[in-house]
């Protein structure tokens, strides 16, 4: 069927693309935590100081892990474990699922798409 290996992802490829937002998950989150650690004793310095600053770098070191990259992560996180379980259980993309993805899809947030693949739908 024209169009349709497009849509065409095997489930090893799928897993390998897991693996690599999974490596990203654990990466960020080392490297928030080294900017936690490298901050800590400065931040300390500072607060003996008694400058308010000290306070403000400690609470934004843990700010950015915590909620910037916390947030970042768990994206990477449950984005992967969905795709990992959508690799093994659902079904393949295929003319059917492109014509869902067509009515469904909310074509503002996805601009660009509404028209992709067009050759793999016998409807359009």
């Amino acid at each position: 069927m024209p169009g349709a290996d497009v849509f065409s992802i095997a489930p090893d490829e799928v897993h390998k693309s897991v693996e690599i937002l999974f490596d990203i998950e654990a990466e960020v989150d080392r490297q928030t935590a080294d900017l936690v650690d490298d901050t800590a004793e400065t931040a300390q310095s500072l607060a003996d100081a008694d400058l308010a600053i000290g306070t403000a770098l400690a609470e934004a070191a843990a700010w950015w892990k915590s909620d910037r990259a916390g947030g970042f992560t768990a994206l990477c996180g449950n984005t992967g474990e969905y795709l990992a379980v959508c690799a093994e259980s659902a079904v393949e993309v295929d003319d059917y699922n492109a014509g869902d993805f067509a009515s469904l899809a909310d074509h503002d947030r996805y601009p660009g798409r509404a028209n992709e693949h067009a050759s793999s739908r016998p409807d359009w």
